[in-house]
């Protein structure tokens, strides 16, 4: 799934009241981290050429259950820290988008073992395997399961922000 979809989807499977009570940009933040720190990492791999099975998937560290574990703990650590509360709730989000995704994308709903717990079961390569970075997009760019998540996503995210702006000037 792209941005929108976590995003706008990923904020709206968070309780309201829970919502309505931390930061937007640190529950939206937490909707994306997976992403943000492993996406990158699997495209420089991609682009340097990197020969491990370890990189044969976006999704690592940040798409695990450690990962998951290290940030509610942490949550807990420092409970008046309402930053780290968004990034706690959004991180679920993400992987349960994810889930959903791949199982719409015809990989069933046991493609998660396979990064939930990374690198110690690696993802089947031919599960995830692409040409390029740039296939990979191209394959996502064209796919319904991206678009109608995306459209979702954004569509959700301009009902928020129409009902705030809607909210504030009847105030």
């Amino acid at each position: 799934m792209f941005p929108l979809g976590h995003v706008g989807i990923g904020t709206h499977l968070i309780p309201k009241p829970v919502r309505d009570r931390l930061p937007w940009r640190w529950l939206a933040l937490g909707c994306l981290l997976p992403d943000i720190l492993d996406k990158p990492v699997w495209l420089a791999a991609q682009w340097l050429g990197a020969e491990s099975p370890l990189f044969d998937t976006a999704r690592m560290f940040g798409h695990t259950i450690f990962f998951l574990v290290a940030l509610l703990v942490a949550a807990r650590r420092w409970r008046a820290s309402s930053w780290l509360l968004g990034l706690a709730y959004g991180v679920p989000t993400h992987f349960l988008l994810d889930v959903l995704t791949d199982a719409a994308m015809g990989g069933g709903f046991g493609v998660w073992k396979s990064w939930i717990v990374w690198p110690w079961e690696l993802p089947r390569l031919r599960t995830f395997l692409s040409a390029s970075p740039v296939e990979e997009l191209g394959m996502e760019l064209t796919s319904r399961t991206y678009l109608t998540g995306e459209l979702i996503g954004g569509a959700l995210l301009l009902w928020d922000y129409l009902r705030q702006r809607n909210s504030n000037a009847a105030e």
